[in-house]
């Protein structure tokens, strides 16, 4: 059992006690290892306690800025430790005093102490100060309990050395940088085409290459290169994709949201009753930028044709490839000059890629492109007459 005497000097050591927990400072030579041991392990265990301790040190509350919550800790230590309560209590007597900077001191503390040190003296009379001597080992049991309990607070608060801790980050970006990329490391090939869009029944409908990650433009043509106008889309798979329509144009911006989810896409083109199915297959190395889908027949907007023979019944391939820059098949590259344009000579037909309006000759079959790039094939010819921005202009092809 705990005497009433004791639990008074319990009470009455707070007020020494909460001022050296506060300034972290031990008597010099009042206090034994094991007593120094014990009350660092209390810093060291109750941090927040002493925080609160040196808050209200400095605050100048003294006790009063206390909680009960810290008060009882310290209470459950003098009582753990009878003999460190014994020692605070000799401090109290005027064997003793605790060892305080001048810059740390705070006047509630002070006059807590004073006033500590008053009720005192007044039993047991007065006892002159210590003057301050710096702190020095009692002996190497002490220096070694010391140096023990530093080295455990440092290995708490950095447990980990700065070479480890480099390597942790370096992991880290590694780890980072993997997830991010593609499987083959390597970002996908974009490319630009045209494709013709066959909606007989038993055809094959084009097939859109996409990644994740990466936007495709889908626009819609008609047979003279004329923005076909959208009605409505729908998607075999929303979770996989996503599609942008400002409910407006002839384009529609697709992406990817999976890395192998296939799906389908029907769009539904003004004034046609059979809508457009296209396959939209993720993942690929090469990608889809940009397609220009080519409708047969001529649409809503459909461009008024000046001269020529007229469409032809079925898209010309060949005048397809050259609208995305491909020469055909064996035929060979002539010099046009004049102005820009490109020429093939395959047998006796001239192929020609200009952003011009051919005038004459008059040419057999012609594409045009929803940028404004024509393809035109016409018999083959050394002048082509061609309207540049509403000015005739001449263009020479060398090399026939």
């Amino acid at each position: 059992m705990i005497s009433k005497a004791f639990k008074k000097s319990v009470k009455i050591s707070l007020v020494v006690l909460s001022f050296m927990l506060s300034t972290m400072l031990f008597a010099n030579g009042e206090f034994s290892a094991q007593e120094i041991q014990a009350l660092q392990s209390f810093a060291a265990q109750n941090p927040q306690a002493v925080a609160q301790i040196q808050s209200a040190m400095k605050s100048g509350s003294g006790m009063q800025g206390l909680d009960p919550q810290t008060t009882q800790k310290i209470q459950a230590l003098l009582a753990d430790n009878p003999q460190l309560a014994q020692s605070v209590q000799s401090m109290l007597n005027g064997k003793a005093q605790p060892q305080q900077p001048p810059q740390l001191q705070s006047n509630d503390a002070s006059q807590s102490a004073q006033t500590t040190s008053d009720s005192t003296t007044t039993d047991e009379g007065a006892a002159d100060a210590k003057p301050y001597k710096p702190w020095q080992p009692a002996d190497q049991n002490e220096a070694n309990a010391r140096n023990e309990a530093f080295r455990g607070i440092a290995n708490q608060a950095f447990p980990l050395t700065p070479e480890q801790i480099k390597m942790l980050s370096s992991m880290l970006d590694s780890t980072q940088r993997a997830q991010a990329a593609a499987p083959n490391d390597k970002p996908p090939m974009p490319t630009s085409s045209s494709l013709i869009v066959d909606l007989d029944p038993g055809a094959t409908p084009p097939v859109i290459r996409l990644s994740r990650g990466f936007i495709t433009s889908l626009v819609f043509v008609d047979s003279t290169g004329a923005p076909w106008p959208l009605e409505a889309y729908d998607l075999g798979n929303p979770k996989a994709f996503n599609i942008q329509w400002d409910k407006k144009s002839n384009t529609l911006m697709v992406q990817a949201l999976a890395t192998y989810t296939y799906g389908n896409l029907a769009v539904k083109l003004k004034g046609m009753d059979t809508p457009v199915m296209l396959t939209l297959v993720p993942g690929q190395q090469q990608i889809d930028y940009r397609v220009d889908l080519r409708i047969e027949g001529m649409g809503p907007n459909a461009k008024p044709t000046i001269q020529g023979t007229g469409l032809p019944d079925q898209a010309d391939k060949t005048l397809l490839d050259i609208l995305d820059g491909v020469s055909p098949h064996g035929s060979r590259e002539l010099h046009v000059s004049g102005g820009f344009a490109q020429a093939w000579l395959q047998n006796n037909t001239l192929y020609v890629r200009t952003r011009f309006t051919l005038l004459s000759p008059a040419w057999i079959s012609k594409m045009s492109s929803a940028d404004g790039m024509n393809a035109y094939k016409l018999q083959s010819t050394p002048m082509l007459l061609v309207s540049r921005y509403g000015k005739v202009q001449q263009l020479k092809v060398e090399g026939l």
